[in-house]
């Protein structure tokens, strides 16, 4: 009888240590997918359209005062990403955003008419923060949130027929908030510290304050001329980015 218990006994403990040993392996293993961490630095490139307003009531090249679309100026444009940031705990991500695009100008006779010679370009910045859903599996999914900075440079410079032959040129850059931007993507894992995948980026932002300067030449009355743009009115509008994206773990 006493035999039988001890060997009841025996296995009674041999089961508990058997479950702390997985218990604490399982917590090992928990606690050290949650101290992974490091600086990250991410590079993209995506194309964007946009919908919504440059500005309001603003009067163009043609003379007439209205509302421009940002349809009725672009066809879009290449997106060129940078992040850098810290990766707090496998599911945690925080840093800053950087993006520059180069604006794919539409021929329009209020801003580019035909002819001209028209190059625009936005930059956007600002702070964000990601969530990654999946950060041991092959592919993981996450979702950025962020807000920031846009600003936009245009120039346009062509010739000028009335009162006279000769050229404008106009300067402008214009700016505003960018409230809100939500990132969807997923990566996956290539290696220890590379990944790879694919993005999605909605934002809304508004245009607030335009400034630059219209300069008038005309070499038959000998007479250049250099004035600040008009006020206008504020432009609110949305972006959306596609693209790809590579993530090193640094």
């Amino acid at each position: 009888m006493m035999r039988k218990l001890s060997w009841s006994l025996a296995v009674v403990s041999l089961l508990a240590s058997t479950g702390v040993s997985a218990e604490e392996t399982q917590a090992l293993e928990s606690s050290t997918r949650e101290e992974r961490s490091g600086l990250e630095l991410t590079v993209g490139v995506g194309f964007q359209l946009g919908a919504g307003y440059v500005y309001r009531e603003g009067a163009g090249l043609d003379g007439s005062v209205r509302d421009l679309k940002l349809s009725d100026a672009a066809n879009g444009g290449i997106a060129f990403l940078l992040e850098a940031g810290y990766r707090i705990n496998s599911r945690w991500y925080v840093g800053a955003f950087g993006q520059y695009s180069h604006v794919l100008v539409k021929t329009n006779p209020y801003t580019c008419p035909e002819g001209y010679d028209c190059s625009t370009s936005q930059l956007r910045f600002g702070p964000q923060v990601q969530y990654h859903f999946a950060p041991d599996a092959s592919f993981d999914p996450f979702v950025g949130l962020g807000v920031g900075m846009v600003l936009l440079n245009n120039r346009v410079s062509g010739p000028l027929t009335v009162p006279a032959p000769g050229t404008v040129e106009i300067d402008s850059q214009t700016r505003g908030p960018e409230f809100v931007n939500l990132t969807l993507g997923g990566k996956w894992r290539l290696s220890d510290s590379l990944s790879f995948g694919p993005y999605v980026t909605g934002t809304y932002a508004r245009y607030t304050t335009r400034s630059g300067t219209t300069t008038v030449n005309i070499p038959a009355i000998n007479l250049t001329r250099e004035e600040p743009l008009d006020q206008v009115g504020d432009g609110p509008y949305g972006l959306v980015m596609i693209g790809v994206r590579g993530t090193w773990n640094l």
